[in-house]
């Protein structure tokens, strides 16, 4: 089992999350409340990059859902990174990838999240 690792920095107006290892139902809480923890910090405009996470589950896929719209209700957006992989395949099977703008790199992401 992959632990999960979470950090949390600000790019201007942005909050960056990055998760390395498996998201699941394990620790789903605790990416739940790293996620609200960055947006009541430093505002709405939120990148989560997955470029590094190994796993996910239908509960970590649940959270960005739930977080995407909660971002949406406060006129927030939500980005994500995420490389042609384990995550990517996820996103696209269980229909969730249209949801999101979703981008191979970080810098790409800031470029585009304004």
């Amino acid at each position: 089992m992959d632990v999960l690792e979470m950090t949390r920095r600000r790019h201007g107006e942005r909050v960056v999350v990055s998760l390395a290892g498996e998201v699941d139902a394990d620790n789903v809480s605790k990416v739940r409340k790293c996620f609200d923890e960055a947006v009541a910090t430093h505002g709405p405009r939120l990148v989560v990059d997955l470029s590094n996470v190994t796993f996910i589950d239908t509960t970590g896929l649940g959270v960005l859902v739930r977080q995407l719209a909660t971002l949406r209700d406060r006129d927030g957006t939500m980005a994500l990174v995420a490389t042609d992989g384990q995550v990517m395949r996820r996103l696209r099977r269980t229909n969730i990838a249209p949801l999101f703008p979703i981008y191979e790199t970080l810098s790409q992401a800031l470029d585009q999240l304004r």
